[in-house]
Order: structure tokens, then C-alpha cells, then sequence
């Protein structure tokens, strides 16, 4: 249904408005597009609430295991509680999701609500995803290097450092694949206001040829900044 509407609008590109795609055929094409642009968020969402799970049973263990080190105890206890706190807040990203993504909802009104949202509450899930990272390795290491509840760390410079490194590597990475995600939606919101598939083609058509590129260089730079970490962290 999809590629007959976009047929039509092609062959139909240069005539006058009033032969072009009507009003409810436009909608329901942005309509579908929208629907599949907002799953990127879900699943975004349900990776790193997955991550928080299994760092928040991590955390749990250590909690147990640090249990003689004062020190280690409270902070896997305050990082626990931070998490619990992170859990709470992905929920309520994830009630909103599904009550944004009701298409019964007027199609104008429903886009403005998306951007708005992810201006205001998703900017705010992206910072925590980084910090989610962090906490995932740190609960790890604590746990895979606990020496008789004691947690060493040699060079304590490097460890602070690797771990901003981290995070702004993994909220850059979310902030330009939100971006990128934002920009379609306005695009389908403009175009929806001029009753005119314009934007949201020419975004999808460069999306499509540089598909490839993106992934293959996010893929190195991702293998690249993984080996990084593990090296730095071996050295620490």
C-alpha cells in the first residue's frame, strides 16, 4: 500500500496540487512512517532497561560480597538505589511511549506531543542510558574482581577517566541516532501541515543510501572504543 501511494505521488509530482495524493491518503502514509519511527525509541528503551536489570541484580550480589568492606558496600548500595530510581523513571518513558504511539489520536496533535516529548522527558532518558553503561561495567567489574570483598583500583586518574570517556561516547551515540529519529518526525510533521510529501522523502532517500556507511563505520568505531575500554581497563 505503501509504495502504491509513493508511485502515485511520484507520477503525479509535477502536476497541479488539486490531481495530486488527497489529504487522508497523505495522513496514512505519514501515519504507518511515524509508527515505525517510534519503534526505534521503544526498543531503545527496552535495551538499556534491560541493561539496568541486569545491574541491578549485579549490584544486588555485590552488595552481598562487599558486605565486610564498608566502603564498597555503601557504594554498591548507592548505586543500586540509583538504579532502582532509573527503573522507575524508564516505566514512566515506557507508559508515555505507548500512550504517544496511539494512533486513534489526531495525527497533527500526536506528532507535536512526540516532539515535545522527546525534547523534555526522552532527553533526560538519554543522559541516563550513559550513566546505565557505567554502572553496568562497574557492577560488573566488581563483581568478576572481588578479591575477598576488596576491589582495588591501581591508577585511579585512568579509572575516572575511562569512565567519562564512556559516558560521553555512549550519549553522543544516543543523541545523534535520537536526533536523527526527531528530524524524520518533523519532517512527516511538515509535510502533513502542506499536505505535501517533500521533507520526509528527501530525509528517507539519504537515510536509505548512506543505510551501509552508518552502520558499517558505528560498527568500527563501536569495536574500536569496546577494545579501548578493555585495554584500559586491564591497565587499571
Amino acid at each position: 500500500m505503501e509504495n502504491n501511494i509513493i508511485e502515485i505521488w511520484e507520477k503525479n509530482s509535477h502536476v497541479p496540487q488539486t490531481n495530486k495524493l488527497d489529504k487522508d491518503m497523505i495522513t496514512k502514509h505519514i501515519e504507518s512512517k511515524a509508527s515505525k519511527a517510534s519503534r526505534t525509541f521503544t526498543f531503545n528503551l527496552l535495551t538499556y532497561l534491560t541493561a539496568l536489570m541486569a545491574s541491578i541484580i549485579m549490584l544486588s550480589m555485590n552488595i552481598y560480597g562487599y558486605r565486610s568492606n564498608p566502603v564498597m558496600f555503601w557504594v554498591e548500595i548507592g548505586l543500586l538505589f540509583l538504579s532502582i530510581l532509573f527503573l522507575g523513571y524508564g516505566a514512566f518513558i515506557f507508559i508515555k511511549l505507548r500512550d504517544i504511539n496511539n494512533f486513534t489520536k489526531d495525527l497533527h496533535d500526536l506528532l507535536n506531543e512526540k516532539l515535545k516529548f522527546i525534547k523534555v522527558h526522552y532527553e533526560i532518558w538519554l543522559v541516563i542510558t550513559a550513566i546505565i553503561v557505567v554502572i553496568l561495567t562497574f557492577s560488573l567489574n566488581t563483581l568478576v574482581d572481588n578479591q575477598d570483598g576488596i576491589y582495588r583500583i591501581n591508577k585511579v586518574t585512568l579509572f575516572v577517566l575511562v569512565n567519562i570517556a564512556m559516558f560521553l561516547f555512549i550519549y553522543a551515540v544516543q543523541k545523534i541516532s535520537a536526533a536523527s529519529s526527531t528530524n524524520l518526525l518533523k519532517a512527516y510533521l511538515n509535510d502533513l501541515k502542506a499536505n505535501y510529501l517533500d521533507q520526509s522523502n528527501q530525509i528517507e532517500s539519504r537515510r536509505r543510501k548512506l543505510k551501509w556507511v552508518y552502520l558499517i563505520f558505528g560498527l568500527i568505531l563501536l569495536i574500536g572504543f569496546i577494545l579501548g575500554i578493555l585495554k584500559a581497563i586491564a591497565i587499571i
